[in-house]
């Protein structure tokens, strides 16, 4: 596991992350000299509110980029056992081992946060070019390459460095013994005794309720309310993350109910709350990009419902105009907050697909013993499929009631000085997208994995350590 070519889908969230943030750097001051070009004044202060928005944005896509990488990092730890337990059988150290993947970590944000770095500047140029074209922006210079460009790269670096240092936490587990087994997942009952994972899990979800019932409290009264309420959701949804392995499982094991008489499906069920510890480092990505997806729309939805409300009120209902303006204005700004968060969303499917990918692999072994006892290869292709499909079902709907109750709370302490901003209002349009693309991600995770799982004969996959 030295070379960088082992973790190369880690390479990829990295530069995905670094791209996108690019972006969000060189895009306030392409908006500002175009400003500038057209004469208007006050530029200082729309340049740092942008500045404000893009850092803003950035941080969501490194979080998201953190805890994938994290997710990537430990799976394939986690099919590496044998393998690290083999070198510790003849002298490595755990603490050794670890070193080495930490330093390799560094090498992947390094590549990663260059060639994403590289990318976003060509992005940008590109875009930069066709909308001077079409006279969208005015025909002047454009800074393509600022300064500013270094952070996200640093930061790339640094949130990929601490991942591997995070995931790799396991190889100080792995004993000389192990080079022995044939298990790569520790059990359900061993991934749920973790003490400190529990307790760090509860403290943090209790900490951020806290925080976000004191926004509600005070949200009658100033619009300031959702600060204290925005850090409860991520001090909460840290401990969601956290406590990923206490949480998913029961959701998995209420989606494996439907249809588990099926004896496919059945197994594909089992096998996701046998190794909880995949299952949750699968879905967990794919919970925060969905969580936040609907986490925007949903606040959108009441900001859009209480002016309604307001025009409809104080205009004597407002003209036709004037209501499908506020209307269109909406789908704008919610189809590019769609776009910003649903980068990051990306990011965590990128997540979802490697897990999954590796996962089938990984278990090749496995597979190959169901063919020999006497599966079908269309049978363990449904198998894995099905376990995919419930995998990110139990993903979507946990982000959905997640992201329903963030932008709740969200939209009520920022409204909720303008009146009572009332039920949270989520978008048809963003759970077909949500539903639709989730079961796209489903079966594109698995089918080129799944083919090549396949086309290695049971005999030979038995003999694979």
């Amino acid at each position: 596991m030295n070379a960088v070519r082992d973790f190369a889908p880690t390479v990829l969230v990295a530069a995905l992350g670094t791209t996108f943030g690019s972006a969000l750097v060189i895009a306030p001051g392409i908006v500002t000299e175009a400003l500038g070009a057209l004469g208007l004044s006050d530029l200082a202060s729309v340049r740092s509110i942008l500045d404000v928005i893009g850092w803003l944005f950035l941080g969501i896509a490194l979080y998201v980029g953190a805890i994938v990488t994290a997710n990537t990092c430990a799976t394939l730890i986690a099919g590496q056992t044998r393998v690290l337990a083999l070198q510790r059988l003849v002298g490595a150290s755990g603490a050794s081992l670890r070193s080495r993947i930490t330093r390799a970590g560094l090498v992947v944000g390094l590549v990663g946060g260059v060639l994403g770095a590289i990318v976003g500047t060509g992005v940008s140029a590109l875009f930069v070019a066709v909308l001077r074209g079409n006279g969208s922006l005015p025909d002047t210079g454009y800074t393509l390459v600022p300064w500013q460009l270094v952070l996200p790269i640093v930061a790339v670096v640094l949130a990929t460095w601490g991942a591997f240092a995070v995931g790799s936490r396991r190889v100080l587990t792995v004993t000389p013994l192990q080079a022995l087994s044939s298990g790569i997942e520790p059990s359900h009952d061993d991934v749920r005794s973790g003490t400190a994972r529990k307790v760090t899990a509860i403290v943090l979800m209790a900490g951020g309720g806290l925080l976000m019932v004191l926004g509600l409290a005070v949200s009658h009264s100033t619009p300031i309310a959702v600060l204290p309420a925005a850090l409860g959701g991520f001090v909460s949804f840290a401990g969601i993350a956290v406590g990923a392995t206490i949480v998913m499982p029961p959701v998995l094991a209420l989606i494996g109910r439907v249809g588990a008489k099926d004896p496919v499906v059945l197994l594909a069920g089992r096998n996701a709350l046998r190794a909880p510890g995949r299952a949750a480092r699968a879905t967990i990505g794919l919970v925060i990009g969905v969580t936040l997806l609907v986490t925007f729309a949903v606040a959108l939805g009441m900001m859009q419902h209480v002016l309604a409300a307001q025009l409809h009120d104080h205009a004597q209902g407002g003209s036709p105009e004037q209501v499908q303006a506020l209307n269109d204005v909406f789908v704008r700004v919610n189809g590019v907050v769609s776009v910003i968060v649903g980068f990051s969303a990306v990011i965590a499917a990128v997540g979802v697909v490697n897990a999954l990918a590796l996962g089938v692999l990984q278990r090749r072994r496995e597979l190959g013993l169901l063919r020999v006892l006497g599966l079908t290869g269309a049978q363990v292709r449904r198998m894995i499929v099905t376990e995919a499909v419930q995998m990110v079902v139990a993903a979507v709907l946990t982000g959905l009631v997640l992201g329903t109750f963030y932008g709740w709370v969200g939209g009520q302490t920022l409204l909720g000085s303008l009146g009572a901003a009332g039920a949270p209002v989520l978008p048809p349009m963003t759970i077909a997208i949500v539903v639709i693309g989730a079961l796209v991600l489903a079966v594109v995770a698995t089918v080129a994995p799944v083919r090549r799982a396949m086309r290695v004969p049971p005999t030979e996959a038995l003999a694979v350590d």
